[in-house]
């Protein structure tokens, strides 16, 4: 006799198992969410003509849904660790009185691999007590039935086994694997260095692993003299990919955003991924690049680069706790070198910053390659256009781009070589908080007060300069000019964007590490973060006024014609501007009084 309320909980429980809704079940089967409700609290039993559907949704038979076990196999796959051959079906039709009980081998499950790697059969199955997870090498028992609780699933990731050889020799290495799990590798090297090698055999020899995550059971098999990869924030294992590799789900970038520091919005994402807790704010902090301010006589786009004039990497990577190495403007014969490296951190799963990625020469993130890296795939602060087109499902002539977009990941191909080249290093301790709000200040004043470098003025003569340029009138006379005079009102725009941006995040970063001082030294590091608010609010306002004139809805990428031309308003600036100095000065002050208390 069919137990109703035996088949609503197996149909709930495979629901769920499958990662749908109610709802969801409801709409592949084309019923009602009630029907479904109905069938799960066991107040009804689905209709025959539905059973074939709800066969083929949930991955079951007819038999295993009306006369439910108290065992049953969810999925179970015969793998060497290279290919996996499903054989759920088939082994689950073994099931007898609640009991499992075969022998792994080609012969008995009818199926097989074309290798010389250790095999096994995975399997993930479920009891009334809950769902669990084990497996079987070649030419062993598995034996499962109603009270078997193996390996439980939920833990970010557990190393069930190891082995090291072929399939026709080989031994346990999981006390190896343990081993070198304490120091946190990011890779583990596979030879006979690393793991013992039978002294009788010539033939290959592979490690194998079988390990858990939040995903299931996995097997991955590594030839010798290769190496396995960490990736996924240690929770899932690859092999190296020659040919293409690409990180899931980094976050994309875009202006007006909160974060309008490039580097720092690059830095940001690709920390997010990398599973690390900071914040954009905290970045621009403790780089002290929400203190930097540029300008060059040409007005250029890149006085608003935060590493073009000042070094704020070291001080940012070191409290981060990362090494880091930069490799700048390479000669084209170095490239061959540089693009392995780049591979290898893509391998890894560490995300790489670089320069001049697509369209103009911002930061962004390489986020994978393909053609054995001949082609970078990335972020950058330039993709929203191609993203709002190829999701216009009536965009003319995308198709082919969006296939090529969606088969990897989501990102798009670089357009050039990047100039300027990122690479997160090996994990270092980090610095005291104390310490690293001391060297932020430090940068404060000594970014304010440093001279020319490569052409640009900082900090105060950046402001004299800034204000000297605004000041000549002939240069922005539309009717002579008028290709150079948009240019530096676009400039103009560009650095007092950066400028809201920068003190914004310096305010926020200021006030968050109040708590590290003594009262005294409270009291000066709140009015810096007053004074840096102060100078973000007065910055934003005038933009407004600048760019958002009544009656007229003008874009941040349109050219801001209207105002900024004027003598009337450029006066206001400078007189905004010069304010802001006067304020600037006195952090640098307040700054240099409290790392002096700080001794």
């Amino acid at each position: 006799m069919i137990d109703v309320v035996k088949v609503g909980k197996r149909i709930a429980s495979l629901r769920k198992e499958r990662g749908y809704t109610g709802e969801q079940l409801a709409e592949r089967l084309q019923v009602s969410p009630q029907a479904v409700s109905k069938w799960e609290n066991a107040k009804c039993l689905p209709e025959t003509a539905i059973l074939p559907a709800l066969e083929e949704v949930l991955h079951c038979s007819i038999d295993s849904l009306l006369l439910p076990r108290e065992l049953f196999i969810l999925e179970a796959a015969y793998t060497d660790g290279q290919t996996q051959i499903p054989v759920t079906a088939f082994v689950n039709a073994l099931v007898r009185d609640n009991t499992l009980n075969i022998c792994v081998n080609e012969m008995f499950m009818g199926v097989s691999l074309e290798s010389d790697r250790l095999k096994m059969l995975t399997v993930k199955y479920q009891t009334s007590k809950g769902i669990y997870f084990c497996y079987a090498l070649q030419n062993e028992n598995l034996i499962l039935n109603k009270e078997s609780t193996d390996h439980a699933g939920g833990k970010a990731f557990e190393l069930l086994g190891a082995y090291y050889g072929n399939e026709k020799e080989y031994s346990s290495v999981l006390h190896k694997m343990e081993h070198y799990e304490y120091f946190k590798w990011d890779q583990i090297a596979v030879n006979h260095e690393s793991f013992p090698s039978n002294s009788a055999s010539d033939d290959m020899e592979y490690l194998t692993l079988i390990y858990l995550n939040g995903d299931g059971i996995h097997a991955i098999s590594c030839p010798e003299n290769d190496v396995i990869y960490y990736e996924n924030h240690r929770t899932q294992l690859t092999l190296r990919q020659h040919s293409k590799c690409i990180l899931k789900n980094v976050m994309r970038l875009n202006w007006e955003e909160g974060m309008e520091c490039p580097w720092a919005g690059a830095l940001y994402a690709a920390l997010q991924y990398m599973g690390e807790p900071y914040t954009y704010h905290q970045l621009m902090g403790m780089s002290g690049a929400c203190y930097r301010i540029c300008f060059v006589d040409v007005w250029d786009y890149s006085c608003t680069d935060a590493l073009v004039a000042f070094d704020y990497a070291t001080p940012l990577f070191r409290a981060i706790g990362y090494a880091f190495r930069m490799a700048d403007r390479l000669e084209k014969q170095a490239r061959k070198t540089e693009r392995l490296a780049v591979m290898e951190d893509i391998q890894i799963g560490k995300p790489v910053l670089a320069i001049n990625l697509r369209v103009a020469p911002e930061w962004g993130i390489i986020t994978g390659y393909t053609d054995q890296g001949s082609r970078f795939l990335c972020r950058t602060y330039f993709d929203k256009e191609i993203f709002d087109k190829l999701e216009q499902e009536d965009c003319p002539n995308m198709e082919d781009r969006r296939i090529v977009f969606e088969e990897n990941e989501g990102y798009l191909f670089s357009d050039a070589w990047p100039f300027l080249i990122i690479h997160f290093g090996e994990k270092v301790d980090t610095p005291p908080p104390g310490e690293i709000l001391r060297t932020s200040l430090a940068t404060l004043a000594d970014s304010f007060r440093a001279g020319q470098c490569r052409g640009y003025y900082q900090g105060r003569e950046a402001y004299e300069a800034w204000i000297k340029g605004l000041s000549q009138e002939e240069d922005f006379r539309l009717e002579r000019d008028r290709e150079n005079v948009m240019r530096r009102l676009n400039v103009n725009d560009s650095m007092l964007f950066s400028l809201m941006d920068a003190r914004r995040a310096a305010a926020s970063y200021l006030r968050e590490s109040c708590s590290l001082l003594t009262e005294k030294e409270q009291e000066h590091l709140a009015k810096i973060a007053e004074n840096e608010q102060a100078i973000a609010d007065m910055v934003s306002a005038f933009r407004d006024k600048i760019c958002r004139p009544a009656g007229c809805a003008i874009s941040y990428n349109t050219v801001k014609t209207f105002g900024a031309s004027t003598p009337q308003l450029r006066r206001e600036q400078i007189g905004l501007l010069e304010k802001a100095l006067v304020l600037e000065e006195e952090n640098c002050r307040l700054a240099e009084l409290i790392l002096e208390r700080m001794g």
